[in-house]
């Protein structure tokens, strides 16, 4: 089936080169008709390689096969003799034969030349000026999607142990830290973020041969925690028949593109089938119509010998287990459109302005930042967060897009007074000493909300702190060297914690939380020294949770889990018995407090 479609496709371009336009006898042998044929099937093979969608390639064989056919009815060629000819006479020009043995003459009188091109620059112009018009008809399109968000984008804070603290690029350098075990001549195909079945964000990079016509298939992959950069890598080794950078049908993308051209295909990214535990690669798409609209389509999945799974018809058939189920590409575009020409409560193509006589619009936005797929605290979800700017302005947040597996939201935030996620960076990075050696670079800004009282939340940005070698290329030392909380209203709020040995991602996060909510008055650290009247333990999730009945009305019932405390106060926790008398500094959780400091005085 897949042969079929390209074959179809690829006569139907090649009966188009190969006659004669206008229609006219001729001989079917002739060298012109060879020529055109050969050059047809020169440009199918060069298009083809950039896989646009179908309606752009029948656009392409219109406009391209015109332009021949005009060049092949107003000029002819002819070989000269061996003598040498001189330049002059009539409509001829002539080349002595040991420059350029032919002659080129016209057919047609230049006037009627001048007419025929004229028009069909009026064509593909007109063309330009549809496919233009057409971006606000995308705009439109797009807007369909979107649902008004009230309030934040989110309605409860982040767990510590689930903000997402591991770039592309570190995840990128921590696989090839860990490649060894698939042999040498190994290289990263491409790396994407997902969960896996348990719920854990991860990164997940493919590994391929560097030779990929010898060995075109997927070895395995190396799954990097997403929230916890320390955390060893755990590796796959699944072999797939078909992926990303793979040759030629087994390529992903190209594969996908041979079985269904009137498609586009974007991110092609690994997850697991919660079904059957197993690894499937999925591929997000959109279909771009002959009217150049770009219309979403549900992503295709294949197993790890290049089946398809049955597709879903629309958002609601999509499996739980599907984690990116808008094209990011697509998702990107269409925001940008609906931000170029938004003015008032619609679309206006000169929402930018026109010269003295259309103002611009007030309304438009643009991004400036790429999407981030971060966990929804709310849901437990992965979410795609795309903030946006108002147009020549970066530094400040103008709103921000939620999409979500069963829609998109867009919070309008213009009236908010909101720093962008650039500001963010610049005044972490403006507070940051000096290394010794490398730099400090503040990047991937998340947006979360942070409670300051119950009830009563503030939207922050989440902000990592990397330090990095700064010589670049694939190898580059890049590390986790601290975190950064910034106040979206108030940019004297700003909370930094670096790294210290020995403490964990989590404990970092929270120890900046916890800074930051001091700068607001709020009280974070309790402590309470009290007799332990009770010990009990219980497992959730595979992290233990021991807890501790205390002789005290207030704090009667505290916690902790390995993540809460440093190794050394967590081994005094174990050893504690009843009647131990202990020091805990206590915070509150929802319904629980937990234990974040630990000291027991009769364990050594």
């Amino acid at each position: 089936m897949k042969a079929l479609n390209l074959f179809i496709f690829l006569l139907i371009w090649a009966f188009v080169w190969y006659m004669p336009i206008p229609p006219r006898k001729t001989g079917w042998k002739k060298l012109a008709r060879v020529i055109s044929l050969l050059l047809g099937l020169f440009l199918f093979f060069i298009i083809q390689l950039l896989q646009p969608p179908l309606s752009i390639f029948v656009y392409l064989l219109v406009f391209l096969r015109i332009f021949v056919a005009f060049i092949e009815s107003v000029f002819t060629m002819k070989r000269l003799g061996s003598e040498e000819t001189h330049v002059k006479g009539g409509d001829y020009y002539y080349y002595r034969y040991r420059r350029f043995p032919w002659k080129v003459s016209t057919k047609i009188r230049s006037r009627l030349i001048g007419v025929l091109f004229l028009a069909y620059l009026l064509a593909v112009s007109s063309f330009i000026v549809f496919w233009q018009f057409q971006r606000v008809a995308n705009a439109s399109y797009f807007s369909k999607f979107i649902h008004t968000g009230l309030g934040l984008p989110f309605n409860s804070e982040i767990p510590d142990g689930t903000v997402r603290l591991v770039t592309e690029e570190l995840a990128v350098s921590i696989a090839r830290r860990h490649m060894s075990e698939f042999g040498s001549n190994t290289q990263i195909l491409g790396c994407h973020i997902t969960k896996t079945p348990e719920g854990k964000l991860v990164w997940v990079a493919v590994i391929g041969s560097t030779n990929v016509i010898a060995e075109n298939y997927v070895k395995g992959f190396v799954i990097i925690d997403a929230t916890e950069p320390l955390a060893p890598p755990k590796i796959l080794k699944k072999e797939f028949k078909v992926g990303e950078g793979l040759w030629f049908d087994h390529n992903i993308h190209y594969g996908s593109y041979i079985n269904d051209m009137s498609k586009r295909y974007g991110i092609a990214y690994v997850t697991w089938d919660s079904e059957t535990n197993e690894p499937v690669y999925v591929v997000t798409r959109y279909n771009v119509g002959f009217d150049l609209i770009r219309r979403y389509e549900t992503p295709i999945v294949y197993d790890e010998k290049g089946g398809l799974y049955s597709q879903a018809k629309n958002l609601q058939q999509i499996p739980l287990w599907i984690t990116q189920v808008y094209d990011e590409g697509w998702l990107e575009e269409m925001i940008n459109e609906m931000g170029n020409f938004r003015r008032g409560t619609g679309f206006d193509y000169w929402a930018g302005g026109f010269l003295w006589f259309i103002p611009p619009s007030r309304e438009r936005f643009e991004m400036t930042e790429d999407t981030r797929y971060i966990i929804d605290p709310d849901t437990d979800d992965l979410v795609a967060l795309v903030c946006v700017n108002p147009v020549g302005n970066k530094r400040t947040l103008s709103g921000v897009f939620k999409a979500t597996r069963s829609s998109i939201y867009f919070y309008d935030y213009r009236q908010a007074n909101y720093i962008s996620g650039m500001t963010a960076e610049d005044l972490v990075e403006g507070r940051l000493p000096k290394p010794a050696a490398g730099l400090y670079d503040a990047e991937m800004p998340l947006l979360y909300p942070v409670q300051i009282l119950p009830g009563n939340y503030r939207l922050a940005w989440y902000v990592p702190i990397y330090w990095r070698e700064g010589v670049g290329g694939k190898d580059e030392t890049i590390y986790l060297a601290g975190f950064a909380i910034v106040d979206a209203e108030e940019t004297s709020k700003i909370a930094i914690k670096m790294h210290v040995e020995g403490m964990t991602s989590e404990q970092l996060v929270r120890a900046t939380r916890l800074e930051f909510l001091k700068l607001f008055g709020v009280t974070t650290e309790i402590a309470v020294t009290a007799k332990v009247i009770g010990k009990y333990e219980y497992v959730e999730e595979g992290t233990t949770h021991i807890v501790l009945r205390l002789d005290n009305v207030t704090y009667q019932w505290v916690e902790a889990t390995p993540k809460d405390l440093p190794p050394l106060q967590w081994n005094k926790l174990m050893a504690t018995i009843e009647g131990d008398t202990v020091t805990v500094q206590l915070e509150r959780r929802g319904e629980k407090w937990i234990i974040t400091a630990f000291e027991n005085p009769n364990v050594q």
